[in-house]
């Protein structure tokens, strides 16, 4: 999927790889208890399903990690020793630090940019992340809207794969923790960016959830219409192709 947007200062820019997250709950009581669940638990249930180990990586939660900065005790230590290997964070882009000590005794600090969530984050966390988008430069959120009090809709689209990367564990947990409370439905990615094509469909049904990775060249136009069905950020259809 190719869409392009303006921003703010009406220059184009194109983000290339979209999101779309419907879910309906059978009434308002399991869709509050689903909001309330710890998004990393979700992983333990995920584990067991085919290839989830290929597909996946530990850094694939890092909307939900914590960066941690060894051998240092300050803020200050922290940033420079970042600085110093090529990952440039300014402090104003820190919400929380603290420092620790790790099993050995040694000094780290604890950092959480303001743009990431923390590692014991709820499903309510992640929703109101979205609304807020503090990363609209890699992320852009079209919608997070709620039909008759139980049924979630949250679209939008990933500029690049590394964001696309980010996120993407993070929302299938959502989807995961639905089904604990009778919630139904998908969460789908699919375009190509930084030369990566993205084709991955996670539906979720009461007990179970089933993972698809299709060719992304191959993937059938029906199936993604119905999938990013109301697409787009007017709420109207949006067309869908592959590059």
């Amino acid at each position: 999927m190719d869409r392009t947007y303006a921003n703010q200062d009406g220059q184009q820019m194109t983000f290339g790889i979209a999101f779309h997250m419907r879910l309906g709950f059978p009434s308002v009581g399991e869709f509050e208890a689903w909001r309330q669940q710890i998004l990393i638990e979700q992983r333990a249930r995920l584990e067991p399903l085919p290839r989830f180990s290929e597909r996946f990586d530990p850094f694939d939660e890092d909307l939900l990690t914590d960066l941690v900065v060894e051998g240092v005790s300050t803020l200050e230590e922290a940033l420079d020793e970042l600085r110093q290997v090529g990952h440039e964070i300014a402090a104003d882009d820190i919400r929380e630090w603290r420092p620790g000590v790790d099993d050995e005794g040694n000094p780290g600090v604890h950092l959480l940019e303001a743009r990431k969530l923390g590692r014991d984050s709820r499903v309510a966390a992640l929703l109101d992340h979205l609304r807020v988008n503090p990363s609209p430069s890699l992320l852009r959120v079209d919608r997070v809207s709620l039909h008759d009090h139980a049924d979630i809709v949250a679209s939008g689209a990933f500029r690049d794969y590394d964001t696309y990367c980010e996120y993407r564990l993070p929302l299938i947990f959502a989807g995961t923790s639905a089904k604990e409370f009778g919630g139904a439905g998908h969460v789908s990615f699919f375009g190509v960016e930084d030369m990566e094509p993205v084709a991955l469909f996670v539906d979720f049904r009461p007990g179970a959830v089933e993972m698809h990775e299709p060719d992304a060249q191959d993937a059938a136009v029906r199936s993604l219409h119905e999938r990013f069905a109301g697409y787009g950020p007017t709420g109207a259809s949006g067309t869908v192709r592959g590059r």
